[in-house]
């Protein structure tokens, strides 16, 4: 007779062994073949940690992490639904009524559900499918396994959920068809405004910055959160209120912002060293120059000093600010998330975004047809960003751009097309109207004046940008002497960008102006 039952002390070899079967012995999450940590999984108040036995057989194990948000969001994470090779029990409906157990023991207590469902098989997303989940993002090479496995993303609303949820959220255009296809999924209205916010918080201004474990005024830090927790933009499964000592572990990282003696704002996250991952849990300011400060430091400490391939943040679904700020720091939107986090008397939608720093290379994958419609969505947002990125540091290396701030070079790749073009390739014709400038990025051109070639050009190099100072006819042809990778930009565009953008035309001018000047000396 099979039984479901929540696990016991007693069960941790059982359940040990069922992992090592399942996964192998070299899975790198070592944790779940140690008895001790396993056992205190077992108790944790905040995980149901649920057994499907045949006798005195363990066949299958799931749980639900009940404090994966605010204690007052009500969010259930369903995972680890761990069953046997042994196909005798396969096609009986025994994980999904594991799985509704789950739900079932846990319903007074949660009202947003979520889980992630493997993309090497398609069982587990079958079986969330079947109890009446709905697919509301896809998670591209977030774990590491054999090679990084992409997750389909579900969730399911149950309790006030449906009655408390804020309606009209404010998204950025990027977010826009995420956001329309997960609400028709979840059967809500796609009532979502599309603001097309250009600029973010800014990002260019200063200020001192340390971790919290190392520094003396935490009382002044808590009081900046009590005044602020009501405008929550990022959400994540813990908060400093919850207390200091949940923090203190050597992969959890808050940094705090001063200007002077004075404390104005702290970005807390967490790093996952097994899977090279960072996730971002909250941030606490006073300004919008602050908040600008912490996301990119926050981005830079993850990629450069923990070598993180993979960060993840959740944020409001009603602040286009924070989503065109990380959009600008090259993450995706990857997930929405319908009534997901509880503020006052509302739920509010909200929105994941993840930015991948290794190889896109998803491998095999086995996706019903709802979780590939959500794939090529997530998809075609890493291709249009990672084109963004590939063009910002390239402009970001041209003497031309040389020193524009980081936030303008970003007004600069929405203007400019990265091209691929074969050897012989004449970009620029002597005597005809200027009408574009050229960024050189991979491959080598020649320069040829009256039928001589009188000069050669190499990755790097920018032509054609004489057009900003004169608009005089071209005096020399430009023809690529291999394949070759070119940034190419509209001359009347960027004149518009630098007119409209006082900072950005005043570091290009400056720029041309020393360009000019080492010409006339040499």
């Amino acid at each position: 007779m099979i039984n479901i039952r929540k696990a016991r002390d007693t069960d941790v070899a059982k359940i040990r062994d069922l992992f090592a079967e399942v996964y192998g012995r070299n899975y790198p999450y070592t944790g779940f073949y140690d008895t001790e940590w396993l056992k205190k999984a077992v108790y944790d108040d905040n995980v149901l940690f649920l057994v499907m036995e045949e006798e005195d057989k363990i066949i299958a194990t799931a749980s639900m992490m009940l404090s994966a948000g605010a204690l007052d969001d009500m969010i259930g994470e369903a995972g680890r639904l761990v069953a046997t090779t042994d196909q005798r029990y396969r096609g009986k409906g025994l994980y999904v009524e594991l799985t509704q157990a789950l739900i079932e023991q846990t319903k007074d207590r949660v009202q947003f559900l979520m889980g992630e469902a493997r993309t090497t098989h398609r069982g587990s997303q079958r079986i969330l499918e079947e109890l009446g989940w709905a697919v509301v993002g896809f998670e591209p090479m977030k774990y590491r396994v054999a090679q990084r496995e992409s997750m389909a993303f579900y969730a399911k609303l149950q309790g006030m959920a449906w009655e408390l949820r804020r309606n009209n959220p404010r998204v950025i255009p990027e977010v826009a068809l995420l956001a329309q296809t997960a609400l028709k999924n979840m059967k809500l209205p796609a009532d979502i405004i599309v603001v097309d916010e250009k600029e973010g918080y800014p990002t260019g201004q200063t200020f001192e910055i340390e971790h919290l474990q190392e520094q003396i005024g935490l009382s002044s830090l808590l009081r900046i959160e009590r005044g602020r927790v009501t405008n929550r933009e990022i959400f994540g499964n813990f908060s400093l209120s919850y207390g200091f000592f949940r923090m203190a572990t050597s992969n959890t990282y808050y940094l705090v912002a001063r200007e002077g003696k004075a404390v104005v704002g702290a970005i807390g996250f967490v790093h996952d060293p097994i899977d090279q991952k960072v996730r971002i849990l909250e941030m606490i300011e006073f300004n919008d120059a602050v908040k600008g400060y912490l996301l990119v430091a926050a981005e830079r400490i993850a990629r450069e000093k923990l070598n993180a391939v993979y960060q993840e943040v959740d944020v409001s679904a009603y602040s286009p600010k924070i989503q065109r700020t990380l959009e600008r720091l090259g993450f995706v939107p990857i997930a929405y998330c319908p009534s997901m986090v509880f503020s006052n008397v509302e739920r509010l939608d909200v929105i994941r975004m993840a930015k991948i720093s290794c190889e896109y290379e998803l491998g095999t994958m086995h996706l019903l047809d709802s979780s590939k419609e959500m794939k090529e969505i997530v998809e075609k947002g890493f291709e249009n960003c990672m084109l963004g990125m590939q063009i910002t540091d390239s402009t970001r290396k041209a003497d031309l751009f040389l020193n524009v701030p980081e936030g303008e070079l970003y007004h600069l790749a929405r203007i400019a097309r990265l091209r691929e073009l074969p050897k012989g390739t004449e970009l620029v014709r002597q005597d005809t109207d200027p009408d574009n400038l050229f960024i050189l990025v991979h491959g080598k051109a020649k320069v040829i004046k009256n039928g001589q070639v009188v000069g050669l050009l190499q990755a790097g190099n920018v032509f054609g940008e004489m057009a900003l100072v004169e608009k005089i006819r071209r005096t020399a042809t430009v023809v690529l002497d291999e394949d070759s990778q070119v940034i190419e930009i509209d001359i009347q565009r960027l004149e518009h960008l630098m007119e409209n953008r006082p900072r950005l035309g005043y570091s290009i001018t400056r720029n041309l102006a020393r360009s000019l000047s080492l010409k006339l000396h040499t």
